[in-house]
């Protein structure tokens, strides 16, 4: 399985003769946002994301492993372009334009299958009608795994959020209107739970941080087979945690 991985990451590099990496010098260091990366693809070994901010694609880190998270500071642009292709005979997976807006945060979400990937591109941010932000945490729920199951989110002992109930896998349209963090005062260390709609455990994973100021997605990936068991994922957001 390493081998195999190693050998999808360098094909993907490859594409390095033909598009530079995106660098933090370029062009003008203030004029930034930040672009976080998820890799819930589980069809391919690797993935490759592709940015043209105004100088032609050009790729975004080395590729990226299944249930990968990477961050990047990238030049802020109205309309710009990503591309994600698979290790799979280079096979192209996504292809959108969006807006970077200058000081703001976004989250990419790639999940799906090979005839049929799906993606999401979620705008990261501090709730406007948070009164004392530092006071408390918020968290997101995205069910991006392979299944025809519902998944409920359970946050330690609490009742589990409502909208973190019975969430069938996500489509593009339901994980950008699910973007908004749900803010919660549930904080500490806590074991996260996802069962499905009859109540049988999906995944697990103990000692999740979850401490004032903190800014959490959580999803679930897989498909619950050997090769891919459901798995839960927790993705820290950079710059949606930050409070000056």
């Amino acid at each position: 399985m390493k081998t195999n991985y190693t050998i999808c990451v360098m094909l993907l590099t490859g594409l390095a003769f033909f598009a530079g990496c995106i660098k933090d010098e370029e062009p003008t260091p203030d004029v930034r946002s930040g672009l976080s990366v998820v890799n819930s693809f589980l069809e391919a070994e690797a993935v490759l994301h592709r940015l043209d901010v105004g100088r032609g694609l050009q790729q975004l880190g080395q590729g990226q492993g299944y249930r990968g998270i990477d961050y990047f500071s990238v030049p802020s642009r109205e309309d710009c372009r990503m591309e994600i292709l698979s290790s799979n005979e280079l096979a192209q997976l996504v292809d959108t334009t969006f807006a970077l807006v200058e000081d703001r945060y976004y989250t990419s979400f790639l999940f799906g299958t090979e005839a049929a990937p799906l993606h999401f591109l979620t705008d990261d941010r501090l709730p406007d009608d948070v009164e004392d932000p530092k006071a408390v945490a918020g968290v997101r729920f995205f069910n991006l795994a392979e299944t025809t199951r519902r998944a409920t989110l359970h946050i330690g002992a609490a009742e589990p959020i409502a909208a973190f109930r019975n969430r069938p896998t996500e489509t593009p349209q339901t994980g950008k209107d699910a973007e908004a963090f749900v803010i919660t005062t549930n904080t500490g260390t806590h074991v996260l739970t996802i069962v499905d709609e009859t109540g049988a455990q999906l995944a697990r994973r103990t000692g999740v941080a979850l401490d004032p100021a903190d800014y959490l997605t959580v999803f679930l990936t897989g498909n619950g087979s050997e090769s891919a068991p459901y798995y839960i994922g927790i993705v820290r957001h950079r710059g949606v945690n930050y409070i000056p």
